[in-house]
């Protein structure tokens, strides 16, 4: 359940249990827009999108057992103004990979709090559809950790009673062989290794 926020290392930044220190202390009403924000990282302020801020107000009300609202708050999220690709002026920024994967990763465990279990497994479904534990963005070592983070994630444990669970499961399962996992750079030193071979013997050309 360690999830992070997509300006963080994890690439899925589900948001999911953030620890408490990180979290905000002021409240806002869900029917409002909540203000621009941002956060500390070290000793560099970043700003976030509404997108983010959104998903992180409706952590907040999950970790307050507020399911309802956090549901309100993450389906706002997926409509607000994000931090990926500003693709026309007029309309806002869309949001980044990350930000999808965090809003419907917590729409699914929201959802299945509220034994909403349609809509758990259709969150479910659009988490990996988003980018989710994939080999291919984030290399397999990096996917496989964040898959396992994701079975094992003790507020989505009563999805594991539906027969659904095991078909989506396996659907998204990370594949590879133990070659490729031993050679991917997010994964063994190996990789990495083998990587910066890669890159010094690019710039040498």
């Amino acid at each position: 359940m360690a999830q992070k926020s997509p300006l963080f290392s994890s690439p899925i930044a589900a948001l999911h249990n953030v620890p408490s220190s990180r979290r905000r202390v002021s409240r806002y009403s869900i029917s409002f827009r909540p203000p621009k924000g941002g956060k500390l990282i070290g000793e560099t302020w970043v700003n976030t999108s509404d997108a983010e801020d959104f998903i992180e107000l409706g952590r907040e009300e999950f970790a307050s057992k507020n399911y309802a609202s956090a549901i309100t708050l993450f389906e706002k999220a997926l409509t607000a103004e994000g931090s990926g690709t500003k693709r026309d002026r007029t309309k806002p920024a869309e949001l980044s990979l990350g930000e999808k994967q965090s809003a419907y990763y917590n729409l699914a465990a929201a959802h299945a709090k509220m034994e909403n279990w349609d809509l758990a497994f259709a969150s479910l479904e659009l988490t990996f559809q988003s980018g989710y534990a994939n080999g291919r963005l984030y290399g397999l070592g990096r996917a496989a950790r964040d898959y396992e983070q994701l079975e094992f994630d003790e507020d989505l444990k009563d999805l594991k009673r539906d027969e659904r669970w095991s078909e989506v499961m396996e659907k998204y399962r990370v594949k590879g062989s133990e070659i490729a996992f031993q050679l991917d750079p997010s994964n063994s030193s190996i990789g990495k290794a083998v990587e910066m071979m890669s890159r010094k013997k690019t710039n040498e050309r």
